[in-house]
């Protein structure tokens, strides 16, 4: 539903002082003769705070209370360096999706950087009144500002699925757990015995539905889990030929160029001695033609999707989502894609499948 648009009446409410205070405290100039004391002034601040009010004069002269711009927030670096591009493809989605709808993006950068994330300040929380509502993009989120969001009724969507309390949490994901079981399957309906999980262990929520879908497969099967934390290239390759997997799935944060490189060295070849699937990022190329096995994320499509779900929610005019916005869980599939390094094992039936023993300098085996 369209929110309700804070205002300074609702501030002065909250924090139990006139509507003509709130104005000076924002101005922060007083008339003769009036003085407001700090405890009222620290009151009034707090309210703001917690009400997510902004004072916006434009988007209040406008029909409505709506100025048709749309933010997006994302907690890392938007343009990262280093040619690996990671939000490219959300945002040509979510562009094409305010032309069609007749939006104007705003993006917030303000909040710094620190050590590979950004939070949304206490002058955060004001900037995001400039727009009617906020797309929201990253995997290191921080769960206590989502609630904040939830709980002031600011519209928003999380470009990803995320979990929350009660289901309140409107996201537009891509079904992870079942793409990666689908590709555990292939793997095991090809023989392979030893398949192999190289990525992060963490909570956040692309890395769990991941796990999930790996661990459902092998556990249908009856297989055991091998999971390999990524490391340097070398370290990983080494326990990956330690492990004698035979096939392997890499996880998004995994460069695969630069491990297959390591495993090389070794003298194992892809998809030769070790097929290999990426969970997400099949369109990353070996030397040459050959194309990686896998599924690719619908970047472009979840960029669009949400941004058609937030004008709904946000009440913008112009919306024309045939997917029904309303549905405020969308999981869109992944694509399979057949590529050219998954193969069957040389030898199904034994014990080690197909890698030769290698030796290991450092390193650490993790065990589920």
């Amino acid at each position: 539903m369209p929110r309700h648009r804070v205002t300074q009446t609702d501030v002065a409410a909250l924090a139990g002082v006139s509507q003509a205070t709130v104005s000076f405290v924002l101005s922060g100039r007083t008339p003769s003769g009036v003085r407001i004391s700090e405890e009222t002034r620290q009151r009034v601040l707090d309210a703001i705070r917690i009400t997510g009010y902004s004072a916006n004069p434009v988007a209040q002269r406008l029909a409505g209370g709506h100025n048709q711009i749309l933010g997006v927030f994302t907690y890392e670096a938007t343009f990262p360096r280093g040619g690996r591009d990671f939000y490219g493809p959300f945002l040509v989605g979510i562009e094409h999706a305010a032309e069609q709808i007749g939006v104007d993006l705003l993006l917030f950068t303000s909040a710094r950087v620190v050590e590979g994330s950004r939070r949304l300040t206490r002058s955060g929380w004001q900037r995001l009144g400039i727009a009617d509502g906020c797309l929201l993009l990253g995997q290191h989120e921080e769960r206590a500002e989502l609630q904040h969001l939830l709980d002031t009724n600011y519209p928003f969507v999380f470009v990803g699925r995320r979990e929350s309390e009660g289901g309140r949490l409107p996201y537009v994901g891509a079904d992870y757990l079942r793409a990666t079981k689908r590709a555990t399957d292939r793997a095991a309906d090809l023989g392979h015995r030893r398949i192999g999980y190289v990525g992060p262990t963490g909570t956040d929520q692309p890395t769990f539905d991941r796990l999930t879908g790996y661990r459902a497969s092998m556990a249908e099967r009856g297989l055991p889990t091998q999971l390999i934390a990524p490391a340097d290239p070398v370290q990983t390759a080494a326990e990956i030929a330690e492990r004698r997997v035979s096939a392997m799935l890499l996880a998004p944060e995994v460069d695969p160029d630069e491990l297959c490189r390591a495993l090389a060295g070794m003298g194992i070849r892809v998809p030769d001695d070790l097929s290999v699937l990426l969970l997400g990022q099949p369109h990353h190329r070996l030397p040459g033609p050959t194309l990686w096995s896998g599924f690719t994320i619908p970047r472009e499509q979840m960029g669009a999707r949400a941004l058609l779900l937030l004008s709904r929610l946000a009440g913008t005019d112009g919306s024309r989502d045939e997917h029904g916005a309303t549905d405020l869980h969308q999981l869109l599939e992944c694509t399979e894609v057949a590529g050219e390094t998954l193969t069957p094992p040389r030898d199904p039936g034994g014990p080690t499948d197909r890698l030769p023993a290698a030796p290991r300098e450092n390193g650490t085996v993790r065990e589920l």
